[in-house]
């Protein structure tokens, strides 16, 4: 089984590349604390801007986009707060009161979804306003909206700027594994239509492995999708980082989509078998038929390794052939309809659509 390489790629603490990019996060988090602090000190003239460097973390997450989000989430949670502590810090002050005031509205308005993660910071922002500012909370509060903005805004911009993250090889590094599996399995499902026993458990070991690396293959790929948005470096490798169909214009996703088609129809046929195997004997396919069938399995492999490049004509051309024979006999008016009174009708129903998204790639 190939997975090891996969898992290298993916896990946590996967080692070289893993270490790199937090080693990189890291550098762009420091940069970004730093450079706030001076800024919000020195060009702005606040004596303890806090809130700067510690806004300036949040523009600093894995992907642009997310840093984005966060970032927005974070200071509509600090001007909701801030603006619920200061009629309560004018009106009733900083006791048990107005403790409980702001509380209680301050955790009303977080309740609004789109502060996501970031939806803490309405209590604890009116809180600590309220608390710190007392009776001076306008006073106190407008200084730290500056130090926020400033951070937000810093932290953004290096996230941007420096080592923008852009996860493609590895989205690309999965689907490769993906596609390895798709045609291992067909592989395997064409032995295990000659010899049912023999091969069953492998075919269920392949099947598993199918499923694995197809999560993790989505998975790589959504990552990478996120990755491209809003982030500069999409722009040379030829994507529009603002345009909404930018990850759309990814091939690894056209790929990824086609192969998540062919295991769907790869488990149907597997089930199909599976379903007949104890079935009467003249439900069962037939023997010539498994034969002329493994063959056709073993044609779309060759198809499959193929990808994502144009299928070969000559085998594309092979495997439409033997297609086309197996079908002839299951054309007339009074055939059986697909399905396990005609389990040969049924799997030919599955090839044909595996071959025809095969040879024509879904968006």
């Amino acid at each position: 089984m190939r997975t090891g390489g996969l898992r290298t790629h993916l896990r946590p603490f996967a080692g070289r590349r893993y270490w790199e990019q937090r080693a990189k996060l890291t550098v762009k988090a420091v940069l970004a604390a730093v450079v706030a602090w001076l800024i919000a000190k020195y060009g702005v003239g606040h004596a303890q801007p806090y809130f700067a460097p510690l806004a300036a973390l949040l523009g600093v997450y894995p992907t642009v986009v997310r840093s984005l989000r966060e970032s927005l989430a974070y200071a509509a949670g600090f001007v909701i707060g801030a603006g619920l502590a200061i009629p309560v810090g004018l009106l009733i002050g900083p006791n048990a009161l107005g403790i409980a005031v702001v509380v209680v509205l301050a955790m009303l308005a977080s309740g609004w979804r789109r502060l996501g993660e970031q939806a803490s910071q309405v209590a604890f922002t009116a809180l600590f306003a309220l608390l710190v500012g007392g009776h001076q909370v306008v006073d106190y509060t407008l200084p730290r909206l500056a130090d926020v903005t400033v951070g937000l805004v810093v932290g953004l911009a290096v996230n941007a700027a420096v080592f923008p993250p852009l996860y493609l090889r590895r989205g690309e590094y999965a689907v490769r594994e993906m596609q390895r599996a798709v045609e291992d399995a067909l592989g395997t499902l064409a032995e295990h239509i000659i010899e049912p026993g023999e091969w069953d458990a492998r075919l269920e070991e392949h099947e598993s492995r199918l499923a694995v690396v197809q999560d993790q293959a989505r998975y790589s790929l959504e990552q990478g999708e996120a990755s491209m948005r809003a982030n500069p470096r999409a722009k040379l490798w030829g994507y529009r980082p603002l345009a909404r169909d930018g990850p759309g214009q990814w091939p690894a996703r056209r790929e990824m989509n086609t192969l998540d088609h062919a295991t769907a129809y790869i488990r149907s046929i597997a089930a199909t078998l599976r379903q007949t195997a104890d079935a009467e004997e003249e439900l069962s396919p037939a023997l010539e038929f498994r034969h002329a069938y493994a063959a056709l399995l073993r044609a779309l492999a060759g198809l499959v390794r193929r990808l994502p490049e144009t299928p070969d004509g000559e085998a594309l051309a092979e495997a439409e052939r033997i297609q086309r024979e197996l079908e002839e006999p299951h054309l007339g008016s009074r055939t059986d309809a697909p399905g396990l009174w005609d389990p040969e009708k049924e799997m030919l129903r599955l090839s044909r659509l595996l071959l025809d998204g095969i040879r024509t790639p879904g968006p």
